[in-house]
């Protein structure tokens, strides 16, 4: 190779590099591990050599992370050296995924987010470590309580489609505004509104009138139960109708008959 080429492959390996390096955004203290997600992503299509890629996240590092790592930086490993440095950093910046999830949930403010935004960052904490229903008391717990009373009387339990009905209540309920002197809600707005409110009136009903139902069928059951077990207890040896067991259960197809049974009795009279 000659001379002018080894200057020619050195300057289009640095263009790659600076390339390379502007995709990468600064290190994220707060978010370590997405941020090496990220950085990898940029890395991959890339055949650069592990100091090179070493290299690259050093010069993406603030002070604070600079002085956490000043060790690995002042005397770098012969071999590794970007997955040791990736090591430490995630162990110095990166919170356990419990620390992480009880934060989020003391510190959850909806704000100008949509529903679903905190309950996917809730999801990708827990990692399939929590039931979709534990999580989905909870996250229904930070949500206003009009979105809150809709989601209560809805027959959907899938957490998706959940959290899409909560988006779509959101922005019902709670329209951008566009100006503060606008004071006069739209015609629309009011109509979507009216309806919401119209369907959870409706849901209320009916949840209403299956639960009376369902008293109503029990009260019966009961009444039925009682009923019959006065007639049987009515029903005595005394009794001049009183049956055996036999013939009372299967009347004249009865092999057997206790005495005294009105049976022979109605029997005799008829013959």
């Amino acid at each position: 190779m000659t001379a002018a080429q080894q200057v020619l492959n050195s300057g289009e390996g640095e263009v790659a590099v600076i390339s390379v390096s502007s995709r990468i955004p600064e290190f994220w203290c707060d978010q370590p591990r997405l941020w090496y997600v990220q950085c990898e992503a940029v890395l991959a299509a890339q055949k650069l050599s592990d100091e090179a890629r070493y290299n690259l996240v050093v010069t993406k590092l603030g002070k604070d992370a600079v002085q956490q790592v000043s060790d690995i930086l002042l005397k770098p490993p012969e071999a590794k050296k970007f997955d040791t440095l990736k090591e430490r950093l995630l162990n110095i910046y990166e919170e356990s995924e419990m620390r992480q999830f009880q934060k989020l949930l003391s510190e959850m403010d909806l704000g100008d987010q949509k529903p679903s935004q905190p309950l996917r960052r809730m999801r990708d904490l827990a990692r399939e470590k929590m039931p979709d229903e534990t999580l989905r008391i909870l996250w229904q717990g930070h949500l206003p309580p009009a979105v809150r009373g809709v989601l209560a009387v809805s027959e959907v339990k899938d957490l998706e489609h959940l959290s899409a009905i909560a988006d779509k209540v959101m922005e019902t309920t709670n329209p951008p505004q566009v100006s503060e002197v606008q004071t006069v809600p739209s015609s629309n707005s009011n109509s979507d509104h009216s309806f919401i409110l119209a369907e959870i009136a409706k849901l209320s009903l009916k949840i209403r009138d299956m639960e009376k139902s369902r008293r109503f069928n029990r009260y019966k059951s009961r009444s039925r139960s009682t009923s019959r077990n006065r007639n049987m207890t009515r029903r005595t040896p005394n009794c001049t109708d009183w049956l055996c067991v036999y013939h009372f259960k299967y009347r004249h197809r009865a092999r057997k008959c206790i005495e005294p049974c009105a049976w022979k009795k109605s029997t005799n009279q008829e013959n």
